[in-house]
């Protein structure tokens, strides 16, 4: 988990992978919302 330090060669974490493991429960929950407003929006519309 140290992409970050990969692409920008900064560690912010001190290399313990927390930031990734961030940024990764992130784009998980966009994701997951982004998929249950849909379906709501859908369910309404009908």
């Amino acid at each position: 988990m140290d992409f970050i330090e990969q692409l920008f060669g900064l560690s912010p974490d001190n290399g313990d992978g927390s930031t990734e493991m961030l940024w990764l429960v992130v784009l998980a929950l966009v994701i997951a919302g982004v998929v249950y407003f849909r379906r709501q929006r859908r369910r309404l519309g009908r």
